[in-house]
């Protein structure tokens, strides 16, 4: 399942301490949702984390390189945290807070959406 969505992410977002890089205007189609859930993970700072956008990594939620195997619309989205701590990261891959978990997996269209 994919939904398509315009988003403006001005001067990246930030969640708790947390950030992605910038994001300009645009129709952005949404990856493949790989779980109805979030996953908490420890993110270090300084460091630089590459997630998967398009549902098919093996290695969630980092990319695995799939989307180019796959030819996928979606590229994997670098991201750097500020602090060290625990984050939700999105699985859903519906999320409008990239990488970070916005509760979108909640909806009942993602509830109800078969996971291939």
């Amino acid at each position: 399942m994919f939904i398509k969505s315009v988003f403006r992410l001005s001067g990246g977002i930030s969640h708790r301490g947390f950030s992605s890089s910038n994001v300009a205007l645009q129709n952005k189609v949404k990856g493949r949702i790989n779980a109805k859930k979030p996953i908490r993970i420890e993110l270090e700072e300084g460091k630089s984390y590459l997630w998967c956008a398009c549902g098919y990594s093996k290695n969630q939620p980092w990319c695995d390189g799939s989307h180019k195997t796959l030819k996928t619309k979606q590229t994997p989205l670098p991201f750097k945290a500020s602090k060290t701590g625990q984050v939700s990261l999105c699985t859903c891959k519906q999320t409008n807070k990239e990488p970070y978990c916005d509760g979108t997996h909640k909806k009942k269209e993602v509830q109800d959406a078969v996971i291939e």
